[in-house]
């Protein structure tokens, strides 16, 4: 089995590729400017993991819109780019990385909302239109992750405070990694999905 992934040195991305090589599965890790046109040429591939992501926070009126389309090329724009140039074996899984942030808001990540919004509407959209080679296209969205990124945006008080409101607490990427193992692995019949791994905080009202 032959995987390619995106973002393979973040806190999500390297927990993922750690944990399917201790799986034997054969990961090939993409060394992309996704920010930008690029060229790739690869077949025979049985899955793809876009872990790539960007998320600066700011306020609707300080917005910049060359932060704005790079953070729309990354996050979104590239999978697509991703999913034309890459020549999948019949029923491959693709799997992109999407956040809360795919379905709710909040104050300073309109960029970053927009972005996994659009990104759910890709996922949707391909699981329809790449049925035919039997290809599933999900999306996983973890909640509040204990990573780098999620430290940097967020205080030591309100992770404390995250820590003990979130029913099982703040996820581990080894959550993530174990998902999507699965779909890689066992997925026959879940694709268009959005699968939410929040340790229940989603069921909130907060």
């Amino acid at each position: 089995m032959k995987i390619l992934i995106t973002g393979s040195t973040g806190g999500i991305g390297s927990k993922v590729c750690e944990y399917l090589e201790k799986n034997n599965i054969e990961v090939i890790k993409l060394k992309l400017d996704l920010s930008k046109d690029f060229d790739l040429d690869i077949d025979n591939v049985d899955g793809l993991i876009h872990c790539a992501g960007i998320n600066n926070l700011c306020r609707f009126e300080n917005i910049d819109y060359e932060n704005m389309n790079e953070i729309l090329q990354i996050n979104s724009v590239s999978f697509i780019k991703l999913c034309q140039k890459i020549e999948f074996n019949n029923n491959a899984n693709i799997i992109a990385i999407g956040s809360l942030y795919a379905t709710s808001v909040k104050p300073e990540r309109m960029m970053y909302s927009f972005s996994k919004h659009a990104l759910l509407a890709v996922v949707k959209t391909l699981a329809i239109e790449m049925s035919k080679k039997k290809i599933k296209v999900n999306m996983i969205s973890p909640g509040f992750v204990n990573t780098s990124l999620t430290r940097k945006n967020n205080t030591q008080e309100r992770l404390d405070q995250l820590d003990s409101i979130i029913p099982l607490g703040l996820t581990d990427a080894d959550e993530i990694a174990k998902m999507c193992l699965y779909l890689l692995k066992e997925n026959a019949a879940i694709t268009g999905q959005n699968l939410i791994i929040d340790g229940g905080y989603s069921c909130l009202e907060i």
